[in-house]
């Protein structure tokens, strides 16, 4: 089957030709200039027809995928609750979310998992401040505006430690002041993991590299284990980055398989799950089945 931009350059050559045909009409002719003229509106009308078909049929096909999708889903939607329940029995996991995003999803699957949720934190709004040369934080952090390409690692380390090690500090004071990050559970308590909810819109395509990296790499540094979790329609993936890091992520946390997904790289399964691209499977391979018997 041609793809659909063969026949966008093909439409392209015919319309040209056609062109070429009237302007060379005075000297070939009026009778060859009609029978170039009618051979070529009919290829014109065999290629718009052919396009035609093939978009429909795109279009059955990207149709019969969804529904697949949505079965896969409510399959995984029904068993995934048995599959889930306790697995994380006794660990401490962090939710810090840097991409707008809806964490109900996560929180529940955490719950079901057994999870204990120490902090869930928001830097959505940080964006503002996240410009090097923010004078006001580059005065909290200590460093002089020479120096503020240093941010971004620096606000990582100083964030890590306050939120994940200490009870608070100067910079989650400032931000919680800006209505820059707003914090929910109980700062200071360490633990074992962090679901950093990443991705980036059209407007903060740069922060995945300045801000979401020095982040990830200040967790590692602290020996938290980080996991990169973003929506499935996020403009701009951050899952590549995430991966140079040895990261696990997920890509699709909006949907079932996603959480599934998570539950399983939080409980020791590595690797990178999803639907784009940079995935390397829809979900980790079943090593820790249970028997589901019907209530």
């Amino acid at each position: 089957m041609y793809g659909f931009r063969y026949h966008i350059m093909t439409l392209i050559a015919v319309f040209l030709a056609l062109g070429l045909g009237l302007l060379l009409g005075g000297t070939l002719g009026e009778g060859v200039i009609v029978k170039e003229q009618v051979q070529l509106l009919e290829q014109l009308e065999e290629r718009y027809t052919q396009t035609k078909a093939d978009n429909v049929k795109l279009q059955k096909q990207n149709g019969e995928l969804e529904k697949s999708q949505g079965r896969l889903e409510q399959v995984v939607g029904q068993v995934g609750g048995h599959y889930v329940k306790d697995r994380l029995a006794g660990k401490k996991v962090a939710v810090l979310q840097i991409e707008p995003s809806d964490l109900s999803g996560i929180l529940t699957q955490l719950e079901t998992a057994g999870a204990r949720v120490t902090s869930t934190v928001s830097l959505t709004n940080a964006l503002p401040l996240l410009e090097a040369r923010h004078q006001p934080l580059l005065e909290v952090l200590g460093i002089s505006s020479r120096d503020g390409k240093g941010m971004y690692s620096m606000l990582a380390e100083a964030l890590v430690r306050e939120l994940y090690l200490q009870n608070g500090g100067a910079v989650v004071t400032f931000l919680q002041g800006s209505n820059a990050m707003t914090a929910s559970g109980e700062l200071g308590v360490r633990p074992d993991q962090v679901i950093v909810v990443g991705g980036a819109g059209e407007a903060n395509r740069q922060r995945v590299l300045t801000f979401d990296l020095p982040l990830l790499k200040a967790l590692q540094k602290q020996a938290i284990d980080p996991t990169g979790v973003e929506r499935s329609d996020v403009v701009h993936s951050g899952v590549s980055h995430y991966r140079a890091l040895g990261v696990s992520t997920v890509d699709n946390i909006d949907q079932v398989t996603g959480l599934v997904a998570l539950i399983d790289i939080l409980g020791g399964v590595k690797g990178h799950f999803g639907i784009k691209k940079t995935a390397e499977a829809l979900l980790p391979k079943v090593s820790n089945a249970k028997e589901v018997t019907a209530q």
